[in-house]
């Protein structure tokens, strides 16, 4: 996989995109545009394929990113799939 180098504002934003697609998903969203995803969260359409472009292709151009397997992918990038050891 290649190493890039990856904004700050990036990485601030995509907390910011998980759970929006997580309120997407419970509602029953399977696909999402990206100027519908930048209208919810008052970006524009261009930042919004521009911050997952920074990951990889995730979505199809006039087909949208389908909504599971963002949140999917989302959720690897921010290493939300990996256990945790804690002491309480």
């Amino acid at each position: 996989m290649e190493v890039r180098k990856v904004s700050e504002a990036v990485i601030r934003r995509l907390p910011k995109y998980y759970r929006q697609l997580l309120v997407l998903q419970k509602a029953g969203v399977e696909r999402i545009s990206s100027s519908k995803l930048a209208q919810q969260m008052r970006l524009n359409a261009s930042q919004v394929r521009q911050d997952f472009n920074c990951f990889g292709g995730f979505g199809q151009q006039g087909y949208g990113y389908n909504v599971v397997t963002l949140l999917g992918e989302i959720k690897s990038i921010l290493a939300l799939n990996r256990p945790y050891k804690a002491v309480v």
